[in-house]
């Protein structure tokens, strides 16, 4: 799996490792897509140590067939760096579907999570994802994600780059934030996802991960970061995962960005227009849960 690393070596502070979304790679947290430096540069210019990572079968990280990755494939690419290359207990922060990953690396692998900061981040799997199926021919399923209503085709064939109905009904969708004129450019910058792990996160398939022994969770800081326009992470979705996150003995809290007086947000925050303005609150997260700014 391709990992780089972003400033200063921390012995002393937990690293931060960031676990990207669908179709997007460690990248999406280095750079807008108008040009403008990214959450992980600016951080590590801030002193943090920033670990940045693709997937395995995904972007930079070569010799797999990404139509036969699932999310168990990711979750052990993920312990696996965790244990024999970071080797310490890191801040994990996850985007998207990157958030089933970190809920396994918190019940697998406890110690060496000392906290995480979800930004728009999948809750786990014990709340079963809702879609419906439309058809589905054996390659080619065309399915309506039950949280956001978007209808999407997946071809199981091929890598899937997302499409017109994902970016501006749900990527985007009524965001006042995302720079339109920069959208050709975030569509440049994606990459194809795994047919598999997308169907599992839609509910097509099993084997998005559920949390079987919640153990890990028991005081571990963990704070979700969310938009006001994100039609995936709507606040009653947020609140329920926080809620199973309590339940697990989680020290959960969520942090809603228009509480803050900040309106206007969809789900690729780190893109947005204010995305600069969004580090300061990110840095506030990231101190909650144990990573400490200089």
């Amino acid at each position: 799996m391709y990992y780089e690393i972003l400033g200063p070596t921390r012995g002393d502070e937990p690293p931060l490792l960031f676990i990207h979304g669908g179709g997007a790679t460690g990248a999406c947290f280095r750079a807008t897509p108008d040009g403008r430096v990214g959450w992980a540069d600016r951080l590590a210019a801030r002193g943090y140590e920033c670990w940045l990572t693709d997937w395995p079968g995904t972007g930079r990280s070569g010799n797999r067939d990404p139509l036969e990755i699932d999310y168990g494939d990711v979750v052990d690419a993920y312990l696996r760096l965790l244990s024999g290359v970071v080797c310490r207990a890191a801040v994990v922060v996850c985007h998207s579907m990157g958030g089933a990953v970190a809920w396994q690396l918190v019940e697998k692998s406890s110690q060496l999570v000392a906290g995480v900061v979800a930004v728009a981040a999948a809750y786990p799997a014990n709340t079963p994802p809702r879609s419906e199926v439309v058809r589905d021919d054996g390659d080619v399923v065309e399915v309506v994600f039950g949280d956001t209503g978007v209808r999407l085709v997946v071809d199981r064939r091929r890598t899937y780059l997302y499409e017109d109905a994902y970016v501006y009904e749900q990527a985007i969708a009524s965001s006042t934030r995302f720079p339109r004129a920069s959208i050709g450019a975030m569509r440049a910058g994606l990459v194809g996802l795994p047919p598999r792990m997308l169907l599992q996160r839609l509910g097509v398939l099993e084997g998005m991960p559920a949390v079987t022994d919640p153990a890990g969770f028991r005081g571990k800081p963990i704070r979700l970061l969310t938009g006001g326009e994100d039609p995936a992470h709507p606040r009653a979705i947020e609140e329920r995962t926080v809620a199973t996150l309590r339940d697990w003995g989680a020290r959960a809290e969520l942090t809603w960005l228009p509480d803050l007086g900040i309106e206007g947000n969809g789900h690729f925050m780190f893109f947005e227009e204010n995305s600069d303005e969004l580090v300061d609150v990110l840095v506030d997260q990231l101190v909650a849960v144990g990573a400490a700014t200089t």
